[in-house]
């Protein structure tokens, strides 16, 4: 029995009727892979809803080309809020939750650590992260994948670009994880993020390095400096987007490839196709599951009329699963191109990391790959998957055959 199984029942969310009225993005019925099937129907039958599970209602636009139109279109709608979830924020998230013209600003800032070039030179030292994880399990020819190497692996990288101090990793990790699993409000992580840092920004302005944080320090946004308060509100977001979300991805990649024997055997036979591999895992998971917009003005999208104040949730996963646009979605194709999927968003709000993502899902896939002759998932009912504005793999107890 494989854990994902999107031919599983969905309950409500079978139903046609319930979909066009009450949709909800975070059902536990829509785990296993059945948010796929059930997006990818929505975008061929009722590409645009309105649903009361979201306090307020909520638009769900789900197809391909109504989605792409949208994000294209920033005079009509606004990035704030950006999330269904609490994240702990007082304030709008920089930049993920700003508009144009200070959008692209903010993301220029740290374009200097994140870009492609950057990335592909740090790919030795994720390399070298991802077979210190691996090498502390691989006798024992088992593990515990999320907690044991996805979650390790992506906290270092991100903590050593920000300038975290490594004393500092564990407790900062867990704030961000309990931001991406909705905990944020409830236990006032956003405050314990916002004090943290107000800290760090005070010793990088006095002594700053080539990280993160030290470019925000001292970087402008339309011709004057970036106060305190925007530094702040920009490292809020980097905690769970910089690292959970690349974990719960890598998280459930490695399921995938788990619980398919077949493409373990072609990616170790044939690894250039690992780069693709994951782009295409990234398209047929979309663990971030969606953004939302508000509209800023009355308008119409795919024929539907919207008025101001009206929030949108982007329902990526209907986008990456729209067979007008992808042939076969429901399956993996390694070799799939082109391959212009939203799991990294899409237009101008398209995920700033992208680049360190890739690098990182990449080399834990060749390291894992060439590490073990055989991966498979040991108990499917001990799987644990926490839905959200991102999903995530919150538990993968796995067993394999060490090959060195």
């Amino acid at each position: 029995m494989r854990y994902w199984d999107p031919a599983c029942p969905a309950g409500a969310h079978d139903d046609l009727a319930y979909l066009q009225d009450h949709f909800d993005p975070v059902s536990e019925q829509l785990t296993r892979g059945r948010y796929s099937r059930v997006a990818g129907r929505m975008a061929q039958e009722c590409p645009v809803v309105h649903t009361d599970q979201v306090p307020g209602g909520i638009w769900t636009v789900s197809s391909y080309k109504a989605l792409a139109e949208l994000h294209r279109d920033n005079e009509n709608f606004s990035a704030f809020p950006v999330l269904l979830q609490d994240f702990g924020n007082t304030r709008p998230m920089i930049p993920m939750e700003s508009d144009p013209p200070e959008h692209m600003e903010y993301k220029q800032i740290v374009a200097p650590v994140l870009s492609r070039k950057v990335q592909v030179e740090r790919e030795p030292f994720y390399r070298q992260l991802a077979t210190e994880c691996i090498d502390k399990f691989l006798d024992k020819g088992q593990c515990e994948l999320f907690d044991e190497l996805c979650k390790p692996l992506t906290v270092a990288s991100l903590m050593s670009a920000m300038g975290v101090p490594e004393s500092d990793w564990g407790m900062l990790a867990d704030f961000g994880i309990r931001q991406a699993r909705g905990q944020a409000g409830k236990e006032d992580v956003g405050a314990g993020i916002y004090a943290y840092f107000s800290e760090l920004v005070e010793k990088k302005r006095r002594d700053p390095g080539d990280d993160i944080v030290s470019l925000l320090c001292g970087a402008t946004v339309q011709g004057r400096p970036m106060t305190d308060t925007e530094i702040l509100d920009y490292c809020i977001i980097l905690m769970p987007a910089g690292f959970e979300t690349t974990a719960s991805s890598l998280a459930y990649m490695l399921m995938l490839i788990a619980e398919r024997p077949e493409l373990q055997d072609t990616l170790r036979q044939r690894p250039e196709l690992i780069p693709s591999a994951v782009e295409e895992m990234m398209r047929f998971v979309t663990p971030t599951r969606s953004h939302t917009r508000t509209v800023k003005a009355d308008v119409t999208v795919d024929g539907h009329p919207l008025k101001a104040g009206d929030r949108i949730h982007l329902n990526w996963v209907g986008a990456n699963h729209d067979p007008a646009v992808f042939d076969r979605p429901d399956e993996i194709q390694v070799e799939r191109q082109p391959n212009r999927h939203m799991a990294f968003g899409f237009g101008s709000h398209t995920c700033v990391g992208i680049h360190m993502a890739r690098a990182e899902m990449k080399v834990a896939l060749e390291e894992v790959l060439d590490a073990m002759d055989d991966i498979r998932v040991s108990d499917v009912d001990q799987i644990v998957e926490h839905p959200g504005s991102t999903w995530g793999i919150g538990n993968l107890p796995v067993v394999f055959t060490p090959r060195r």
